[in-house]
């Protein structure tokens, strides 16, 4: 912990407020005031955001499926649903943009029929190329729970008059409430800091906040300070995101 993570970050602090002068907070004043910057901000928030409800919303319908199949082919799911999280985001990048890029398979056989091109390079594609990572791994988080709770709940509600969305509603999904929080706060945090795919997908074109730390150590406008100041910037928001997470946990489970 001393070595890989309190030191890393003690690094970054002391570097954000180093000036020749002593310590200063000009580059964090310039973080919260500068418009370019506090849009990057917005995005990854609203990104962020975004991407936690759409995983939230598939995994937890393929995690139910999932938990009612037999043995054999639960296990063999599994074991696919594993494969997302493994890949490198470039990999998956790249595959995204021979199926759906501009010369893409599905845009080729969308031209033939005289259908409007699908484009992967904007926000919509960068929103439909993360739940590949995301819904399996929230499916993974939530299936040991609803293993443990059966469909005795929902079957009981049905018995008790109930619709389909009412059983839903009111009891299956307060009882995955825990889970579906502790599968939010992974992915919350994973997006806010979404990096290697949205930089094959789209380069500097969509401003995210993990793009403009990178633009400040690896291109012209090179300024190590001022990257380290927006990742402490980063690292706050998402703390503060999880936080919140946990209190609503807390909430659901008393």
């Amino acid at each position: 912990m001393a070595l890989f993570f309190a030191y890393p970050l003690w690094a970054i602090l002391e570097r954000s407020v180093s000036g020749l002068e002593g310590l200063t907070l000009a580059r964090y004043l310039k973080a919260l005031t500068a418009p370019a910057y506090l849009e990057a901000w917005r995005n990854s928030l609203v990104f962020a955001t975004a991407s936690t409800l759409i995983a939230a919303f598939g995994g937890v319908f393929v995690a139910y499926w999932t938990a009612g199949l037999p043995l054999r082919p639960k296990r063999f799911l599994l074991s696919l649903y594993a494969i997302p999280i493994s890949l490198s985001g470039l990999v998956v990048a790249f595959g995204f943009i021979v199926l759906l890029g501009r010369n893409g398979v599905v845009n080729q056989l969308f031209a033939a029929v005289g259908l409007p091109r699908f484009e992967l390079y904007s926000w919509i594609g960068l929103l439909l190329v993360f739940p590949f990572y995301n819904i399996p791994l929230f499916a993974l988080a939530l299936i040991p729970l609803l293993e443990s709770l059966g469909r005795d709940l929902l079957e009981a509600a049905r018995a008790s008059g109930a619709t389909p969305l009412q059983a839903w509603v009111r009891v299956l999904l307060p009882n995955l409430m825990p889970g579906v929080l502790a599968g939010s706060a992974i992915v919350f945090a994973g997006m806010m800091g979404a990096f290697g795919t949205a930089l094959a997908l789209t380069g500097f074109a969509k401003n995210l906040l993990s793009l403009q730390i990178y633009s400040l150590v690896a291109e012209s406008t090179f300024d190590l300070p001022q990257a380290a100041a927006l990742a402490a910037l980063l690292m706050a928001s998402t703390g503060i995101g999880l936080y919140l997470l946990s209190l609503w946990e807390r909430r659901v489970r008393r």
